[in-house]
Protein backbone atom coordinates (compact mmCIF):
# COMPACT_ATOMS: atom_id res chain seq x y z
CA UNK A 1 0.00 0.00 0.00
CA UNK A 2 0.98 3.54 -0.92
CA UNK A 3 1.90 5.82 2.13
CA UNK A 4 -0.31 8.28 0.12
CA UNK A 5 -3.79 6.85 2.05
CA UNK A 6 -2.00 6.88 5.20
CA UNK A 7 -0.99 10.12 5.12
CA UNK A 8 -4.37 11.23 3.95
CA UNK A 9 -5.32 9.59 7.03
CA UNK A 10 -3.59 11.87 9.37
CA UNK A 11 -3.91 15.21 7.55
CA UNK A 12 -7.62 14.97 7.76
CA UNK A 13 -6.62 13.24 11.49
CA UNK A 14 -4.69 16.53 12.54
CA UNK A 15 -7.78 18.71 10.63
CA UNK A 16 -10.32 17.38 13.47
CA UNK A 17 -12.13 15.94 10.63
CA UNK A 18 -12.91 12.29 12.37
CA UNK A 19 -15.87 11.57 10.61
CA UNK A 20 -13.88 11.62 7.44
CA UNK A 21 -11.19 9.71 9.01
CA UNK A 22 -13.39 7.01 10.33
CA UNK A 23 -15.11 6.65 6.71
CA UNK A 24 -12.33 6.31 4.50
CA UNK A 25 -10.34 4.17 6.99
CA UNK A 26 -13.52 1.52 6.80
CA UNK A 27 -12.86 1.68 2.78
CA UNK A 28 -9.66 1.15 3.18
CA UNK A 29 -10.40 -1.70 5.67
CA UNK A 30 -12.26 -3.31 3.26
CA UNK A 31 -9.97 -3.86 0.87
CA UNK A 32 -7.48 -6.66 1.06
CA UNK A 33 -5.00 -4.91 -1.22
CA UNK A 34 -4.47 -3.06 1.81
CA UNK A 35 -4.27 -5.46 4.36
CA UNK A 36 -0.30 -4.85 5.08
CA UNK A 37 -1.22 -1.86 6.59
CA UNK A 38 -4.60 -2.27 8.41
CA UNK A 39 -2.81 -1.72 11.65
CA UNK A 40 -1.88 1.81 10.62
CA UNK A 41 -4.89 2.32 9.41
CA UNK A 42 -7.16 0.45 12.50
CA UNK A 43 -4.43 3.12 14.29
CA UNK A 44 -6.37 6.22 13.06
CA UNK A 45 -9.78 4.76 12.88
CA UNK A 46 -9.12 4.72 16.50
CA UNK A 47 -7.73 8.06 17.03
CA UNK A 48 -10.18 9.55 15.20
CA UNK A 49 -13.06 7.88 17.29
CA UNK A 50 -11.02 8.98 20.31
CA UNK A 51 -11.22 12.81 19.26
CA UNK A 52 -15.24 11.93 18.84
CA UNK A 53 -15.02 11.77 22.68
CA UNK A 54 -15.42 9.49 25.45
CA UNK A 55 -18.63 7.97 24.27
CA UNK A 56 -16.65 6.86 21.54
CA UNK A 57 -13.74 4.86 23.58
CA UNK A 58 -14.70 1.66 23.43
CA UNK A 59 -14.80 1.86 19.67
CA UNK A 60 -11.73 3.57 19.90
CA UNK A 61 -10.48 0.46 22.20
CA UNK A 62 -11.81 -2.27 19.67
CA UNK A 63 -9.30 -0.91 16.40
CA UNK A 64 -6.50 -0.47 18.92
CA UNK A 65 -6.82 -4.57 19.45
CA UNK A 66 -7.39 -5.10 16.19
CA UNK A 67 -4.73 -3.05 15.21
CA UNK A 68 -2.53 -4.85 17.41
CA UNK A 69 -3.52 -8.15 16.25
CA UNK A 70 -2.82 -6.71 12.54
CA UNK A 71 0.70 -5.35 13.64
CA UNK A 72 2.17 -8.28 12.99
CA UNK A 73 6.04 -8.20 14.08
CA UNK A 74 6.09 -4.42 13.90
CA UNK A 75 6.83 -3.46 17.07
CA UNK A 76 7.14 0.40 16.91
CA UNK A 77 3.33 0.12 15.44
CA UNK A 78 2.68 -2.39 18.60
CA UNK A 79 4.05 0.49 20.95
CA UNK A 80 2.38 3.41 19.27
CA UNK A 81 -0.98 1.45 19.76
CA UNK A 82 -0.38 1.04 23.05
CA UNK A 83 0.62 4.65 23.70
CA UNK A 84 -3.11 5.13 22.42
CA UNK A 85 -4.19 2.56 24.85
CA UNK A 86 -3.06 3.80 27.32
CA UNK A 87 -3.87 7.74 27.08
CA UNK A 88 -7.97 6.03 26.85
CA UNK A 89 -6.76 4.19 30.34
CA UNK A 90 -5.62 7.33 31.46
CA UNK A 91 -8.76 9.65 30.48
CA UNK A 92 -11.01 6.43 32.22
CA UNK A 93 -9.37 6.61 35.17
CA UNK A 94 -8.89 2.82 34.85
CA UNK A 95 -5.36 1.50 36.43
CA UNK A 96 -6.53 -2.29 36.52
CA UNK A 97 -5.31 -3.18 32.45
CA UNK A 98 -1.94 -1.00 32.88
CA UNK A 99 0.46 -3.58 34.55
CA UNK A 100 -0.45 -5.88 31.77
CA UNK A 101 -0.23 -2.82 29.09
CA UNK A 102 3.53 -2.08 30.45
CA UNK A 103 4.50 -5.80 30.89
CA UNK A 104 3.85 -5.98 26.92
CA UNK A 105 5.65 -2.74 26.57
CA UNK A 106 8.65 -4.09 28.57
CA UNK A 107 8.61 -7.49 26.32
CA UNK A 108 8.67 -5.47 22.91
CA UNK A 109 11.56 -3.19 24.07
CA UNK A 110 14.29 -5.36 25.17
CA UNK A 111 16.20 -5.02 22.02
CA UNK A 112 16.35 -1.19 22.99
CA UNK A 113 15.02 -0.30 19.61
CA UNK A 114 14.61 3.49 19.65
CA UNK A 115 11.59 3.33 17.32
CA UNK A 116 9.93 1.16 20.19
CA UNK A 117 11.62 2.95 23.23
CA UNK A 118 10.20 6.56 22.12
CA UNK A 119 6.60 5.46 22.83
CA UNK A 120 7.47 4.02 26.43
CA UNK A 121 7.28 8.01 27.08
CA UNK A 122 3.62 8.30 26.56
CA UNK A 123 2.92 5.11 28.39
CA UNK A 124 4.72 6.26 31.22
CA UNK A 125 3.14 9.45 31.04
CA UNK A 126 -0.19 8.02 31.11
CA UNK A 127 0.47 5.78 33.88
CA UNK A 128 1.45 8.66 35.49
CA UNK A 129 -2.08 10.27 35.21
CA UNK A 130 -3.58 6.86 35.89
CA UNK A 131 -2.17 6.65 38.82
CA UNK A 132 -2.60 10.33 40.07
CA UNK A 133 -6.59 9.72 39.50
CA UNK A 134 -6.38 6.98 42.16
CA UNK A 135 -4.34 9.36 44.03
CA UNK A 136 -1.01 6.90 43.89
CA UNK A 137 0.73 9.77 44.51
CA UNK A 138 4.40 8.60 44.90
CA UNK A 139 4.21 6.08 41.79
CA UNK A 140 2.51 8.75 39.84
CA UNK A 141 6.02 10.65 40.18
CA UNK A 142 7.83 7.92 39.44
CA UNK A 143 6.22 7.22 36.24
CA UNK A 144 6.51 11.19 35.49
CA UNK A 145 10.82 10.81 36.06
CA UNK A 146 10.17 7.69 33.68
CA UNK A 147 8.30 9.91 30.98
CA UNK A 148 10.52 12.46 31.22
CA UNK A 149 13.95 10.97 31.18
CA UNK A 150 12.45 9.14 28.16
CA UNK A 151 11.16 12.87 26.62
CA UNK A 152 14.67 14.24 26.62
CA UNK A 153 16.91 11.13 25.35
CA UNK A 154 14.35 11.25 22.15
CA UNK A 155 13.66 14.78 21.61
CA UNK A 156 9.63 14.94 22.44
CA UNK A 157 9.85 18.39 23.03
CA UNK A 158 6.41 19.27 23.57
CA UNK A 159 6.45 16.38 26.56
CA UNK A 160 9.28 17.44 28.65
CA UNK A 161 7.19 20.17 29.37
CA UNK A 162 3.88 18.31 30.10
CA UNK A 163 5.82 16.13 31.96
CA UNK A 164 7.72 18.80 34.39
CA UNK A 165 4.08 20.79 34.88
CA UNK A 166 2.51 17.15 36.08
CA UNK A 167 5.54 16.43 38.03
CA UNK A 168 5.18 19.47 39.78
CA UNK A 169 1.99 19.33 40.76
CA UNK A 170 2.64 15.98 42.48
CA UNK A 171 5.63 17.15 44.61
CA UNK A 172 3.23 19.75 45.39
CA UNK A 173 0.83 17.69 46.35
CA UNK A 174 3.44 15.07 48.58
CA UNK A 175 4.50 18.21 50.07
CA UNK A 176 7.68 18.55 48.63
CA UNK A 177 7.77 22.80 48.13
CA UNK A 178 11.65 23.15 46.75
CA UNK A 179 11.21 20.48 44.38
CA UNK A 180 8.12 21.75 43.10
CA UNK A 181 9.15 25.02 42.57
CA UNK A 182 12.34 24.23 40.34
CA UNK A 183 10.00 21.84 38.14
CA UNK A 184 7.52 24.66 38.27
CA UNK A 185 9.81 26.87 36.70
CA UNK A 186 11.00 24.35 34.37
CA UNK A 187 7.82 23.67 33.07
CA UNK A 188 7.41 27.18 32.34
CA UNK A 189 10.65 27.65 30.86
CA UNK A 190 9.73 24.84 28.15
CA UNK A 191 6.72 26.08 26.96
CA UNK A 192 7.88 29.73 27.29
CA UNK A 193 3.99 32.01 25.93
CA UNK A 194 2.92 29.64 23.48
CA UNK A 195 2.91 26.23 24.56
CA UNK A 196 1.16 25.07 28.06
CA UNK A 197 -2.21 27.01 28.11
CA UNK A 198 -1.41 29.78 30.18
CA UNK A 199 -4.41 28.94 32.31
CA UNK A 200 -2.94 26.21 33.68
CA UNK A 201 -0.22 28.22 34.56
CA UNK A 202 -1.86 30.17 36.50
CA UNK A 203 -3.58 27.38 38.19
CA UNK A 204 -0.19 25.28 39.47
CA UNK A 205 1.05 29.24 40.58
CA UNK A 206 -1.98 29.34 42.71
CA UNK A 207 -1.75 25.83 44.18
CA UNK A 208 2.26 26.89 45.22
CA UNK A 209 1.02 30.23 46.66
CA UNK A 210 -1.56 28.10 48.60
CA UNK A 211 1.07 25.22 49.62
CA UNK A 212 3.36 27.94 50.62
CA UNK A 213 0.91 29.52 52.95
CA UNK A 214 0.85 33.07 50.74
CA UNK A 215 -2.85 33.29 50.40
CA UNK A 216 -3.05 36.48 49.06
CA UNK A 217 -1.20 35.42 45.92
CA UNK A 218 -3.13 32.40 45.91
CA UNK A 219 -6.69 34.01 45.55
CA UNK A 220 -4.66 36.55 42.76
CA UNK A 221 -3.26 33.47 40.41
CA UNK A 222 -6.75 31.73 41.10
CA UNK A 223 -8.87 34.79 39.82
CA UNK A 224 -6.04 35.48 36.63
CA UNK A 225 -6.71 31.61 35.66
CA UNK A 226 -10.52 31.96 35.38
CA UNK A 227 -10.88 34.64 33.50
CA UNK A 228 -8.11 33.37 31.56
CA UNK A 229 -9.47 33.06 27.74
CA UNK A 230 -8.00 29.14 27.34
CA UNK A 231 -9.67 27.61 30.99
CA UNK A 232 -11.40 24.98 30.46
CA UNK A 233 -13.90 22.82 32.72
CA UNK A 234 -10.66 20.84 33.93
CA UNK A 235 -8.84 24.07 34.78
CA UNK A 236 -11.74 25.61 35.94
CA UNK A 237 -11.94 22.23 38.52
CA UNK A 238 -9.00 22.45 39.48
CA UNK A 239 -9.29 25.98 40.32
CA UNK A 240 -12.16 26.56 42.07
CA UNK A 241 -11.10 23.71 44.35
CA UNK A 242 -7.63 25.42 44.92
CA UNK A 243 -10.00 28.25 45.68
CA UNK A 244 -11.89 26.73 48.06
CA UNK A 245 -9.02 25.77 50.11
CA UNK A 246 -7.71 29.47 49.98
CA UNK A 247 -10.79 30.52 51.48
CA UNK A 248 -10.88 27.56 53.88
CA UNK A 249 -7.69 28.17 55.09
CA UNK A 250 -8.86 31.83 55.82
CA UNK A 251 -11.60 30.80 57.70
CA UNK A 252 -14.47 31.63 55.52
CA UNK A 253 -16.39 27.74 55.51
CA UNK A 254 -19.68 29.33 53.53
CA UNK A 255 -17.54 30.90 50.95
CA UNK A 256 -14.98 28.04 50.65
CA UNK A 257 -17.82 25.54 50.62
CA UNK A 258 -19.63 27.59 47.41
CA UNK A 259 -16.13 27.13 45.43
CA UNK A 260 -16.15 23.73 46.34
CA UNK A 261 -19.49 23.09 44.28
CA UNK A 262 -18.64 25.27 41.38
CA UNK A 263 -15.26 22.84 41.33
CA UNK A 264 -17.54 19.66 40.91
CA UNK A 265 -19.74 21.11 38.89
CA UNK A 266 -16.49 21.39 36.04
CA UNK A 267 -14.69 18.33 37.18
CA UNK A 268 -18.36 16.58 36.45
CA UNK A 269 -18.32 18.29 32.91
CA UNK A 270 -14.76 17.79 32.39
CA UNK A 271 -15.08 13.60 33.35
CA UNK A 272 -12.13 15.10 35.64
CA UNK A 273 -12.26 11.97 38.21
CA UNK A 274 -9.56 13.56 40.61
CA UNK A 275 -11.39 16.64 40.52
CA UNK A 276 -14.16 15.00 41.03
CA UNK A 277 -12.96 12.82 43.96
CA UNK A 278 -11.03 16.48 45.40
CA UNK A 279 -14.30 18.20 45.34
CA UNK A 280 -16.84 15.16 47.26
CA UNK A 281 -13.85 14.84 49.88
CA UNK A 282 -13.67 18.82 50.56
CA UNK A 283 -17.67 18.94 50.52
CA UNK A 284 -17.72 16.30 52.84
CA UNK A 285 -15.42 18.05 55.40
CA UNK A 286 -17.34 21.14 55.19
CA UNK A 287 -20.27 19.53 56.07
CA UNK A 288 -23.95 20.38 54.69
CA UNK A 289 -25.03 23.84 55.40
CA UNK A 290 -28.55 23.58 53.94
Amino acid sequence: MSTENLDQLEQWYKRREYARVIFHAGQLLQNPAYKSSWGHILHWKARAHIGMGSPWFGEAISCLREGMAAAGKDRPLKARIMGTLAFIYSRLGDCSPYPKLMNAFAAISRDRNPEVLRWGCFLWFNYGVTLDNCFRLNEAKQAYTEALALARAFHIDHMVGTCLHNLGGDQLALGELAEAAITIAQAEAMFGDDGLPGAKKLSRRAEYALAAGDLVSSQQWVTSALIHPGADDMTKADVYYTWAQTLLALNRPADARERALLALEHAFLAVHYPGIHKANRLLQQLGNTL
